[in-house]
């Protein structure tokens, strides 16, 4: 067979500069999204439309997704009658579903429809991120030096600006490094098995743990470490099973170590998740306020507030949860205190909460049923499969883009399990 070619017309060059900006979400070049805002989904989108005469096909594959927007809408009917209309918060909603349903399209286009070589969009991605390491890099010698030139430059160029305490890379929040490394960079790995990523990876792990990036990224590092060693040992071999058990000992000394040494995991540990650090506190207490909504509003926990109605049932959770919050040792801080009337197109920095708040329980139960089917149907279950699914599951807890590229691929290739069985890069 001929070899697949880097591109075929000019519009593939749209899919490699989307690639090449997927690491930049968190610019001020980007549009403001829920907690992000990412230049990739934006091209992702152009790809797509410039290549209308292949989503024909694509829709034979992935028509259950396309159309569970068109379901989402409807079912929010009950909740814009009943609660509310805020256009600008649903815009965003849809916004962000369209983007990824984007993603989804390209990446079947670009590779299944124009059979685009895999190893250039690796080496395009893969650059990518070292380019974003570099700034990252940069970012924590101009902290180290406290140099204000520099620091004022990256600070410039940021949407939400954490550069003054920690570097914070491309991305919107330092926080969000392990959805990049282990919600896209680690399944790439997996499966392609490119050595490029074997040492990518824990590289930029490594280096922003080392250099104060953030909590989640330790805390992501040992979850993504030990279902790369789940889904990787021969649990026939002895010696293998043996070293996975030596490798998991080794993750919870190594996660125990870095509760000790490392202040904020330190103050997690010893005052709680309420207490111990402010951050923390209000993600939670994100979360909590919708959440208590749905124990005392059974109709719309399973039907939903409707797109875009998350800030109502914020508004009208938030003093049982700030009680139980209160009484519970929480911490309150102004992050905390402005939920109390919060803006129209308040989120909750959770995927789960703010899907369920919106749309309800039995629409989040649909999906999930629709993601299992689509795995099986395409027989695409094993065991890396399910290490998979369970790390991308995880790292949705505290992320709430619903046009984030992890979930996505993960549809995507459930469709085309070939490409997982590539030993390496090299293709025919």
């Amino acid at each position: 067979m001929a070899a697949r070619p880097i591109a075929r017309d000019p519009s593939d060059i749209l899919f490699y500069i989307a690639l090449a900006l997927l690491p930049v979400d968190g610019t001020l070049l980007g549009y403001p999204l829920p907690y992000w805002t990412p230049l990739a989904p934006w091209f992702f989108l152009a790809y797509a439309l410039s290549n209308w005469r292949y989503l024909r096909l694509t829709l034979r594959i992935y028509l259950p997704f396309f159309l569970f927007p068109v379901l989402l809408a409807a079912m929010s009917v009950y909740g814009w009658q009943t609660i509310a209309v805020h256009g600008n918060a649903i815009a965003l909603s849809f916004i962000s579903l369209l983007l990824g349903l984007a993603c989804l399209a390209s990446l079947d286009i670009a590779f299944a429809r124009k059979h685009l070589q895999i190893r250039a969009a690796l080496t395009v991605v893969i650059c990518a991120y070292w380019f974003a390491f570099a700034v990252g890099v940069a970012q924590f010698i101009a902290l180290k030096l406290q140099s204000d030139t520099s620091l004022h430059y990256f600070a410039a160029m940021m949407y939400r600006r954490y550069i003054r305490v920690r570097p914070q890379f491309l991305f919107a929040e330092p926080s969000y490094i392990g959805m990049h490394l282990f919600g896209i960079l680690l399944p790439l790995f997996w499966l392609t098995r490119d050595r490029r990523f074997a040492v990518l990876i824990p590289v930029f792990a490594a280096a922003a743990i080392a250099m104060g990036s953030g909590t989640r990224i330790i805390i992501d590092s040992a979850v993504a470490l030990f279902l790369w060693m789940l889904s990787a040992v021969n649990f026939r071999n002895r010696k293998a099973t043996w070293g996975f058990l030596a490798g998991s000992c080794a993750i919870a000394a190594g996660g125990l170590s870095a509760v000790i040494l490392e202040p904020r995991l330190n103050a997690l540990a010893t005052h709680g998740l309420l207490a111990g650090d402010g951050s923390m506190s209000a993600r939670i207490f994100h979360m909590l306020a919708p959440m208590w909504s749905w124990k005392h509003d059974i109709r719309h926990f399973v039907f939903g507030w409707g797109s875009g109605n998350i800030s109502n049932a914020v508004r009208d959770g938030y003093t049982g949860a700030r009680r139980w919050f209160d009484s519970h040792g929480g911490v309150p801080n102004q992050e905390i205190d402005g939920l109390a009337n919060p803006p129209s197109d308040t989120f909750t920095m959770s995927a789960y909460s703010s899907f369920i708040t919106e749309f309800g329980i039995l629409m989040f139960a649909l999906l999930v049923v629709m993601i299992l089917i689509h795995i099986s149907r395409h027989r695409a279950w094993n065991r890396m499969t399910v290490c998979w699914l369970t790390l991308t599951a995880y790292l949705y807890i505290q992320f709430e883009s619903y046009a984030f590229y992890a979930i996505w691929l993960l549809i995507f290739t459930a469709a085309f399990s070939t490409y997982r069985k590539e030993k390496g890069p090299s293709e025919k």
